[in-house]
């Protein structure tokens, strides 16, 4: 027997590519804490970027304390022309200028 509770988190349950088209042009994204974040939902949205009709552009990624550097980003944008990536919001603003420019 299902209980309320379970039925609920059952309700709100999202495969990666409908949480990325829940996302828009302009979003902020905040991945959590060590551990918090979601790969497959940062590659979904990774997947919708770019300069064209429908894509997602000026996408800011909060990411804390991150230990996977997210290639998936570096892939699809190199040049970072539609994503800035935050890196951090705990480390000394030079820590942080150096880590979100590489």
């Amino acid at each position: 027997m299902t209980t309320p509770i379970q039925q609920k988190i059952r309700d709100k349950k999202r495969i990666p590519e409908q949480i990325a088209d829940m996302v828009k042009s302009g979003d902020w994204i905040n991945h959590g804490s060590v551990g918090g974040d979601s790969t497959v939902c940062t590659e979904a949205v990774a997947r919708r970027l770019g300069p064209g009709p429908g894509q997602l552009k000026d996408i800011e990624f909060w990411m804390y304390a991150m230990f996977y550097p997210h290639p998936e980003l570096q892939q699809i944008d190199p040049s970072r022309n539609t994503t800035v990536s935050m890196s951090s919001f705990s480390f000394p603003g030079i820590a942080r200028r150096a880590i979100s420019t590489t």
